[in-house]
């Protein structure tokens, strides 16, 4: 059982899941002391590794392994046979840190001390096992480019009930979003009635935002992944520096493609410039609304999906139909 320390620690500093349930004896004791001790008491351990001594202020004075003990006889005074100048820890450095240090140094625990010398805890072998477990587990995570396993949502242990109150509510907001969009197409009904064939490209103008969006958007979910440190404003202008080059080329393809195939230069041009500028459009839907989320320590798989893309639904439908009605 972790102590409770009245330090103000950080969220995973060792002090979090350090243990005093450890054997511990003063220094003026004998092998048949600590065996007394490991007798009486062995119940109210939470491990075995090691024994602590400390002196009459509580300053870790050594550690003496549990094998070594019964090797000497029981007159033995401790101090004869411990060691002196153990590895130790500051209760507010990293869990990991502890983990690293004990593998380091072929330990099985890790004292936990302040300033002074005081022992305050120790982290046992079965937590450093844990810490190298979780750390794995985001690593592996952070190599297929997946958020932080702390951030994300696990289906396989959240409960039905949490799993919808997490991706239900963003749902119901598209829903309401595709009303909206839907009023929007109704609003430029006259448009639409005198240009029939612009209603044929809402489709299409609406696909290529989305698929331009969906791909900005599992780069910098993948990205912040495994890089947290990204500035983001270099990273903000080569994403739109990509998106331009793609908005040209395949702008400049839908209107030479729309005027070969129908001659008529106004729909050519509403086609491509409305295309041109939904997948501009997409820097916003598809990189601030993510960004948005990773800042608020958010499952962007949640949230930044279905908002996302009913918001660049509306942005590219009513960009469409504004420049329809201006250039028709």
């Amino acid at each position: 059982m972790a102590n409770s320390s009245p330090l103000r620690l950080p969220l995973k500093a060792v002090g979090k899941v350090m243990t005093m349930r450890v054997p511990i004896i003063s220094i003026g004791s004998t092998v048949e002391d600590a065996e007394n001790l490991l007798r009486k008491n062995a119940e109210d351990f939470d491990a075995f590794d090691y024994i602590y001594i400390t002196n009459t202020q509580g300053k870790l004075a050594g550690i003496l392994p549990i094998k070594i003990l019964f090797k000497h006889s029981k007159s033995t005074k401790i101090t004869e046979i411990m060691t002196k100048n153990p590895i130790t820890i500051n209760p507010h450095i990293a869990q990991e840190r502890a983990a690293y240090l004990a593998l380091k140094n072929n330990v099985k625990a890790v004292p936990v001390v302040d300033e002074s010398g005081l022992l305050l805890g120790t982290i046992t072998s079965h937590e450093i096992l844990r810490i190298l477990y979780d750390e794995t587990q985001e690593d592996l995570f952070h190599s297929i480019g997946v958020g932080k396993h702390e951030v994300t949502d696990n289906i396989l242990t959240m409960s039905l009930l949490t799993s919808l109150k997490h991706r239900l509510p963003w749902l119901i907001i598209g829903l309401v979003g595709g009303m909206l969009t839907a009023g929007i197409v109704s609003h430029f009904e006259v448009t639409l009635a005198e240009n029939l064939i612009l209603a044929a490209f809402i489709p299409m103008i609406v696909y290529m935002g989305g698929a331009v969006k969906d791909q900005m958007q599992v780069f910098i979910i993948r990205d912040y992944a495994t890089n947290p440190n990204i500035k983001f404003k270099r990273y903000f202008l080569k994403q739109i520096a990509i998106i331009l080059c793609i908005a040209m080329v395949s702008s400049f393809i839908l209107f030479g493609l729309s005027l070969f195939l129908y001659g008529n230069l106004k729909i050519s041009n509403v086609l491509g410039i409305g295309l041109f500028c939904s997948l501009i459009s997409t820097v916003v839907s598809g990189l601030a609304i993510p960004y948005f989320f990773i800042r608020l320590k958010s499952d962007p798989a949640n949230a930044s999906g279905p908002i996302s893309s009913i918001i660049q639904d509306i942005i590219g439908v009513l960009i469409y139909f504004g420049i329809a009605a201006l250039l028709i």
